[in-house]
């Protein structure tokens, strides 16, 4: 289980008076003499974690300290044990874990629950070596995501849905060495611990459900976590100067502190989010720091922002201070296409900047061009113009069952609502209908259908009553969302990865006369991916049912993009199951591997994006051209937008 990832929405409370705020900081920079494990500024950490808290309400006796050789596994696991009994009903607390990290093959006797084989693991002091050593050391104590599941959870109880609890996380899991590490130090182990009595598997089989949340209450609290880097990424350390001497500081926690110091009053973990990641990204472009949890929720408290959907953008090349080409990690898939308009503001503002314009997209990324040029390590917000009117538009009719002067006003509001969506447009030959039919009990029973006649938005009206701005909001987001599918639908296999991939479902039974293999409901099945590509593959699974309802397989509502990892030259199974009430029909699945994770759910499912699982990372080398001259980096014709590869597989389903 990756607890560093794991979440669950809290709801909207206000918290009370007596609410403490409460802190553990756990940093390691020096380790058991004998251990070979490099040191790392750590300790350096400390103060500005501590500044940022003293400045937000935290006392000195609520912040308790483990450090380098206080920071062992059962010392770390006793102070979130008193955390627990510490906290109460609507109290603040923050967990700070600064020190080496590394992967470790996932433990046999507490059963698979990693697509990789690998758990991520922090090292507190007490590891004796960062290699499996038969009859001295064989990972007892490194403290796994396993570990700190259950510590948390207990937390989060004690908390309630009126608290809040923040992990940061400035330590990294990296399984891969790299060039980088000549330049900067890493604060992970760059090997991973391998088992040679638990060896890696090039196939591996994975249950039906994956939801390992252990012991939650309902009212549980918001968990955010912040990490530094993703689960198969370095994180490094940052130099920063203070009075004329240099230093060494975790990236995370020096940009959360830079972070901090530049919020505005009441903003919430997104926007935090952002601009830690803008000033991490400014020093290590290739670094891709993660958030988990209710981002909506408003810095250490308990209350929340109403969730609205935040298109952020960055500067297309890393390797610049400054640039007019920028990056979105949204696509043709939400109607952004070439010569969609922008706007960019400060986040979270009215603050124009400046204009942009789309110059390039592909399914799920776009980039455009600025009238003024953007700033590395700064956050800017987008709000789209206008909308790509191609494949992302649709026809609807509206049918008036009634007539009466009562429907008809009802009709005429619902076109004056629509009418500023330009993607929308009215006619009898249409894609979808909005049915408008008024009942003898005096209500207007509005429905919008698809083509499947599936029922995607209803609202009952009394007489005399009209729609209103929730309602357009609600109607208007159900067209998109049915556009979307549509979308799906027809998005074709192949992609630049498509040779490399393949997916099949495995059942016992055998194909129909015409090749078609059908199931019935809550019949099992099992699901396989292969990577025959050179390099690991993220991978996200769409089902699309018979009546054209759509849901994320993979990744879980309960875990994340980067869980769902295929090494190379290697496949996953996933055992599934035809869902009970599934209509009869053909059922699809969309399979979409791609060289960095990529989270769909919130474009189909409303579910707040995590704030940044970049869509596909280009290829930063060569990415305008040979030169750097500003004439080049004005155009974006040289960008390498997508490297993904999608495949189908599809199964009748039989009804009763």
């Amino acid at each position: 289980m990756r607890i560093f990832f794991h979440f669950i929405a809290s709801f909207v409370f206000i918290s009370s008076s007596a609410q403490k705020k409460l802190a553990l900081i756990v940093s390691v920079g020096t380790y058991m003499p004998g251990s070979k494990i490099p040191p790392i500024a750590s300790i350096n950490d400390i103060k500005y974690i501590k500044a940022v808290l003293k400045n937000n309400g935290f006392t000195a006796n609520h912040i308790d300290t483990l450090k380098n050789a206080k920071a062992t596994k059962a010392a770390i696991l006793k102070g979130l044990d008193a955390l627990a009994i510490k906290a109460g009903k609507g109290d603040v607390v923050l967990v700070h874990f600064s020190m080496h990290g590394q992967q470790i093959r996932d433990q046999r006797d507490a059963g698979k629950d990693e697509d990789d084989g690998w758990d991520e693991a922090l090292l507190p002091y007490d590891v004796k070596k960062p290699q499996y050593y038969p009859g001295v050391y064989t990972g007892e104590n490194h403290l796994r995501d396993d570990d700190l599941a259950p510590k948390l959870n207990a937390i989060r109880n004690k908390l309630g849905s009126e608290g809040s609890l923040l992990v940061l996380i400035d330590a990294c899991h990296s399984g891969t060495a790299t060039r980088a590490s000549e330049f900067a130090i890493s604060r992970g182990e760059p090997v991973p611990f391998l088992d040679p009595e638990n060896p890696i598997e090039n196939t591996v089989n994975l249950p039906l459900k994956d939801n390992f949340l252990d012991a939650l209450s309902d009212s549980a609290s918001n968990m955010v976590v912040i990490s530094g880097s993703g689960p198969h990424q370095q994180n490094f350390q940052t130099e920063v100067t203070i009075s004329n001497r240099k230093e060494q500081v975790g990236s995370l926690s020096y940009g959360f502190y830079k972070a901090m110091n530049a919020l505005e009053k009441d903003s919430d973990y997104e926007v935090l989010f952002q601009k830690i990641k803008a000033f991490i990204q400014a020093q290590h472009p290739a670094q891709v720091p993660l958030i988990e949890g209710n981002t909506s929720q408003i810095v250490f408290s308990g209350r929340y922002h109403s969730k609205k959907e935040i298109i952020y953008l960055t500067l297309a090349n890393n390797h610049l201070n400054s640039d007019s080409v920028f990056k979105i990690d949204k696509g043709m898939m939400d109607g952004i296409g070439e010569g969609t308009r922008i706007k960019i503001y400060a986040p979270g503002t009215n603050n124009l900047m400046t204009e942009g314009v789309i110059q390039k997209a592909e399914h799920f990324v776009a980039y455009g061009t600025s009238a003024k040029s953007l700033n590395k390590g700064v956050v800017y917000e987008a709000r789209l113009e206008t909308m790509n009117y191609g494949l992302f538009s649709t026809s609807i009719k509206i049918k008036n069952n009634s007539g009466n002067s009562s429907s008809s006003l009802i009709e005429k509001q619902l076109k004056e609502m629509l009418k500023p969506f330009k993607y929308i447009s009215f006619g009898d030959h249409s894609d979808m209908m909005i049915d408008l039919d008024s009942a003898t009990d005096g209500v207007h029973h509005l429905q919008l259908v698809d083509a499947t006649d599936s029922v995607r938005w209803n609202k009952d009206l009394q007489q005399g009553n009209s729609l209103n701005e929730t309602d357009l909001n609600e109607l208007a987001a159900s067209i998109k969302n049915a556009i979307r599918i549509k979308y799906l639908r027809s998005l074709p296999d192949g992609g630049e990865l498509g040779a490399f991939i393949r997916a099949e479902i495995i059942t016992e039974k055998t194909n129909d006369a015409q090749g078609e293999l059908t199931l019935a409901m809550e019949e099992n099945f099992s699901l396989k991916i292969v990577n025959n590509s050179n390099v690991k593959l993220f991978y996200t699974v769409i089902d699309i049912t018979p009546d054209n309802k759509v849901s994320i397989l993979y990744p879980t509502k309960s875990r994340e993009p980067a869980d769902y990892l295929i090494q190379k030259k290697s496949e996953v199974i996933r055992k599934l199951g035809v869902s009970k009430n599934t209509p009869s029909g053909k059922e699809f699945m969309k399979i979409i591997l791609s060289k960095e994770p990529l989270d769909l759910r919130s474009v189909l499912e409303h579910r707040k994006q995590r704030a940044e699982m970049t869509s596909f990372q280009m290829a930063l080398d060569d990415l305008f051209g040979e030169t750097s001259n500003e004439t080049n980096t004005r155009t974006i014709s040289g960008i390498k937008a997508e490297e993904i590869g999608i495949i189908t597989v599809s199964f009748t389903v039989k009804g009763k």
